[in-house]
């Protein structure tokens, strides 16, 4: 929704077409392209989308980027007094909490919103998946999960084995299995380094390898299988990362977001705010994410044989993703005993 406020040819869209690896410069092709995955997952009974757009009372939309936000993000607008701040954040988090079945709390503080606030740009995403293959929950015991060769936790382990698309990744020093949901076309991909303190290694290797050259790999093949029951919750303000994607200029006064206001006013965004969450039991997995941007006016079947071996008892990256439309989650569990993870973000 940034890009389509961005001044086109300028330095700020540049800089968002290249740190997001857009596909195209060209705003109507974006926008059609996010309308497609939205109106996809508005006929899925297990995945919804929200977007919303609060702005500063009084003030008013261009045209131009009110439709495009209505038509093709599915955005409503709505108008707020921010010089409330109490009130504003909780009108803002109320709609993420009621987006998300209430597992996104509080995105907003009170102390990001004054009367300097011209709008609140909010995505919410919620995700509630069962299994095409349940875990027996009688087959669930305490076992160890490892952070290294020597310490350990006991934790709730998941045991199955059924078929499942595996791969082996010698390159990666991983290998890699994909877990179905039902009525839908969304999975969770687990890779699961070889050794106990192998996940960041991994990670460095992944940041430069697209998704489906590893799915590309997967073979349906029996394994025997344990994954650690978990919950996992994520809260960041993402401007750093923003930064190390080539993207600072959207926080300077450098920023050009001229096509978002009838209102004369250089605006710049002052915050990105982003909380996630994700519990993966028996049944399937729950997950929701929630990101504000906060504009300021400046100042093949395998034969028949011994199981494939994936025992989950170690830090691993995980996805739950769509072939189509791509990353909608990208975690790694460190220790399913804490909830907390140092990585779960939406990717949209």
């Amino acid at each position: 929704m940034l890009r389509m406020g961005a001044e086109d040819g300028s330095e700020t869209a540049k800089q968002l077409d290249e740190g997001l690896n857009f596909t195209s410069s060209d705003v109507n092709l974006l926008a059609d392209g996010f309308y497609k995955t939205l109106n996809y997952y508005q006929q899925c009974s297990v995945l919804q989308m929200a977007n919303k757009i609060y702005i500063m009372e009084k003030y008013r939309t261009r045209k131009e980027f009110s439709d495009v936000l209505t038509q093709k993000f599915l955005s409503n607008i709505e108008h707020i007094d921010f010089s409330k701040s109490k009130k504003a954040a909780n009108t803002i988090n109320a709609w993420v909490e009621s987006k998300t079945n209430s597992l996104i709390k509080d995105l907003v503080e009170q102390n990001v919103l004054n009367a300097d606030t011209r709008m609140v740009l909010v995505n919410a995403i919620h995700f509630k998946g069962e299994w095409t293959i349940k875990f027996d929950e009688r087959a669930t015991q305490k076992e160890d999960f490892f952070f290294d060769d020597k310490k350990h936790t006991k934790v709730d382990m998941m045991h199955s084995t059924n078929n499942y698309f595996y791969a082996d990744l010698p390159n990666f020093e991983a290998k890699a299995l994909r877990m179905a949901y039902k009525d839908s076309e969304l999975y969770m991909l687990i890779i699961l380094p070889n050794q106990k303190n192998g996940l960041n290694s991994l990670e460095q290797r992944l940041k430069l390898t697209p998704l489906d050259s590893i799915t590309s790999l997967l073979n349906e093949t029996k394994v025997s299988l344990k994954v650690p029951k978990f919950k996992a919750e994520f809260e960041a303000e993402l401007t750093p990362v923003f930064e190390e994607l080539g993207i600072g200029i959207i926080f300077s006064s450098e920023a050009e977001f001229d096509k978002m206001l009838e209102q004369k006013e250089p605006l710049s965004v002052s915050n990105i705010l982003h909380k996630a969450f994700i519990e993966v039991n028996e049944e399937g997995t729950e997950a929701a994410a929630a990101t504000a941007a906060v504009m300021m006016m400046r100042s093949a079947p395998a034969p028949e044989s011994m199981p494939e071996v994936f025992h989950a008892n170690h830090p691993f990256y995980y996805t739950i993703y769509d072939e189509n439309h791509g990353c909608l989650f990208v975690g790694n569990l460190l220790n399913p005993a804490v909830i907390t993870c140092s990585q779960c973000c939406e990717m949209d």
